[in-house]
């Protein structure tokens, strides 16, 4: 299992997981609770990391990491198509139903 990303916070690793998840790639995030244990450890070694199942799956991983790093943190909310429910811009799939909002859906 290879660590392909590491994470500013817990819930930027967490929506990245999920992310891939949707996307068919098993991912795990590693260290979410190693936030405690700052000042015993380093910080550096403290970070959120997100792990993928199998190596095979590095490389379509990396491009679910690119479009999750293209995500706006601000801006207009965006629709989903499946349930018409509104979601902050940096959601990648609707907060209700879960359905991929992606970034061409802006609403």
């Amino acid at each position: 299992m290879p660590c392909l990303y590491v994470a500013s916070d817990l819930i930027d690793a967490q929506l990245l997981a999920d992310t891939l998840h949707s996307h068919g790639i098993p991912a795990r995030v590693l260290n979410a609770y190693a936030a405690g244990a700052l000042g015993e450890i380093p910080f550096i070694d403290a970070r959120p990391e997100v792990w993928v199942g199998e190596a095979a799956d590095l490389a379509r991983a990396a491009s679910v990491v690119a479009e999750h790093a293209r995500h706006p943190a601000a801006g207009p909310d965006r629709t989903c198509a499946h349930c018409g429910e509104p979601s902050p811009p940096n959601f990648a799939s609707c907060w209700k139903c879960g359905a991929w909002i992606g970034q061409d859906d802006a609403g």
